[in-house]
Parts: structure tokens; sequence; C-alpha cells
């Protein structure tokens, strides 16, 4: 049988994490029956690292156009798989038990333009608990991605991830740092944006100088500001000594209960240790 194939439509993965990649973190696995089903409408997936393309075979019983597929109302559905373990840790959901819950993916015309999910990026909108799964699944999927392929199929469509803001928290640990008389964390600009030190009792340590930052902070793979810590000199002009340069960012794979004790309920604090 001759075969000439042409894309049907592509669908990419991005989160804000990775200003400047597409995602990986994500990927699909692919059903019997959808296996099936691309056989027999002679179709092919071809997946990458960040997404997938699918295909249609132009010449199939004869010639076949992209709007003769179409019109066959075929409706495919895949499992989205979580590969990065650490997806939660830097990402913008609100998921309350996600023991129990599936995300739902799908070309539905009350998505958001171009993407794959009810809103500009997926969020708790999206989420489904898995007794609502119209299959009963031994292991629960990450999610479901469900695409009707008739006539309002684009060409391109994108599932994306919101990066998660943070109250970054630098703890003074060293026995120099925590003796600073006047500690203060500027931005690239020379502003102070983080509180005056506070205090936090750590396991097996005395009180140990903490700066907060007045905002939250988006995270991200590469920091859009550059943070530098300094020691104020008073009665000087507000001039200071840079100590270090450039901060570190929160690294995401750390998850701490440092400081607890004074942490606001509601925010969410990302911490980082200077020695």
């Amino acid at each position: 049988m001759k075969q000439q194939y042409e894309i049907l439509t592509t669908i990419r993965y991005r989160h804000d994490f990775f200003p400047a990649l597409f995602y990986e973190g994500i990927g699909i696995r692919i059903p019997a029956a959808t296996g099936k089903q691309l056989l027999n409408a002679d179709l092919v997936l071809k997946q990458q690292a960040s997404g997938f393309t699918l295909l249609y075979n132009t010449l199939s019983a004869g010639k076949r156009s992209r709007s003769d597929l179409l019109n066959s109302n075929i409706t495919l559905v895949f499992e989205v798989v979580l590969k990065d373990p650490l997806f939660y840790n830097y990402t913008a959901i609100d998921t309350g038990d996600i023991t129990t819950q599936c995300f739902m993916f799908g070309n539905d015309a009350a998505n958001a333009a171009g993407v794959l999910h009810r809103h500009a990026y997926a969020d708790a909108a999206d989420l489904r608990g898995a007794d609502e799964l119209q299959e009963t699944y031994f292991t629960k999927p990450f999610g479901l991605l469900v695409l009707t392929l008739d006539e309002s199929l684009l060409d391109n469509y994108g599932i994306h991830f919101k990066t998660r803001s943070t109250y970054w928290c630098y703890y003074l640990m060293s026995e120099q740092l925590a003796a600073l008389a006047h500690p203060v964390i500027l931005n690239n600009n020379g502003v102070s944006c983080f509180s005056e030190p506070l205090l936090a009792a750590l396991p097996e340590r005395n009180q140990v100088p903490v700066l907060v930052s007045n905002d939250p902070i988006l995270l991200s793979d590469r920091s859009a500001d550059i943070f530098k810590l300094a020691d104020r000199i008073p009665d000087s002009n507000n001039k200071h000594k840079v100590i270090i340069s450039p901060l570190p960012s929160p690294e995401i794979n750390r998850i701490s209960a440092a400081g607890r004790s004074w942490y606001t309920n509601g925010k969410t604090y990302s911490e980082i240790f200077l020695y």
C-alpha cells in the first residue's frame, strides 16, 4: 500500500519554569484501543521529548484530504504520563489530593484558544476525580488527553503549565554571615527587596538570621533578577559592602521545614541556605 503522510495536528508541552525550552516532564501512553483506532484510520503518532505529532496517510483508500479524515469524527484517548517527580514543587496548581485526581486535556470548544485546557494554563479547572473517569485504571494516570478529529481541529495545540511564585528566604548559616551588622539583599538595581533579618530556630542550631522577600518571586531555571547579599554601612549615604553576588536561586529538589513557626498561612516559601 502506498504511503504519504502529512501532519494532522501537533501538540507541544510548555512550562514557564523553563522559559527558553519546551517542557519534557510529561509524555503520553497509547492505550490498546487507541492504538487500534490509529491503525484502522491509517494514522501515525510520532512522539518527541516535548510533544507529539499526529500524521495521516494521504494515499489511504486511494487518496484523501485532511477534510476527508476530519469528517469521520474519530475520538482518540491517550494517557498523559508524568515523568518529572519534582513537578509539583515548582508548578502553580492547587491540586488538593493528587492521589484521587486526574487532569483532563482535550480540544473541547470550551477550552482556551490554542491549548488543550480550560484557561491559558492548566489549572484546577482541568482536574477530575478519578471516580469520574469512564474507565477504571489499575494505576491512576496523571491525565487523559481526548482528541476529537473533526473540522474544528487546529494545526497546533499546547499544554502549558505556570510556574509557582514563592517567598524566598535566605538563611545566614555561617558564623561570618550571621555576624554581619546590617545584612541586606539587593536586586540588580541596588534596591533592597527583602525584609530586615528575622530569627529562625533550626534543629540543633541557635537562632539563625533569615531575610524574606517582600513579595513572591517566580521560580525559574534561570532567575530574572540577580540578587546579592550586602552589609549596609551606617551613616554612609546608603553604601553597601557586597558579601555574596550573585545569590543562588531556590533548589526545586529541596524541601525544608525550617522556620515554619513564623510562616504565614496561605503563603508558599522557598528556603536558601548560605554558608
